[in-house]
């Protein structure tokens, strides 16, 4: 006897786990992507590019591009932090920064 299909609710949730695990996959992978994390930051020459370059980056998850809600100083690690969310999907993450000393 063949197997009954499965109902659509049932089909439904399946399509959403799967799509969760793949939004999740896809934010480890940005971490370990150069700006992704405090350990391996984009080297930028000056502070006016930082902004421009964050809102350029695309969404780890969808694709679309992203919007700068906040870029801040922290001191304490030496980097610039910038706090960017998906207009589309709605993910946020932070992207990591140096400033580049110049000799």
């Amino acid at each position: 006897m063949a197997k009954k299909k499965p109902r659509a609710r049932t089909e439904r949730r399946t399509a959403a786990r799967s799509a969760v695990k793949d939004a999740h996959a896809a934010l480890r992978l940005a971490a370990l992507a150069p700006g992704g994390s405090a350990d391996h930051p984009l080297v930028v020459t000056s502070a006016s590019v930082i902004e421009p370059q964050a809102a350029s980056a695309p969404c780890a998850v969808c694709g679309a591009s992203t919007r700068v809600e906040e870029h801040r100083a922290d001191p304490a690690l030496g980097l610039r932090v910038v706090h960017v969310r998906c207009p589309t999907c709605g993910v946020a993450r932070d992207l990591y920064f140096r400033i580049a000393q110049l000799n």
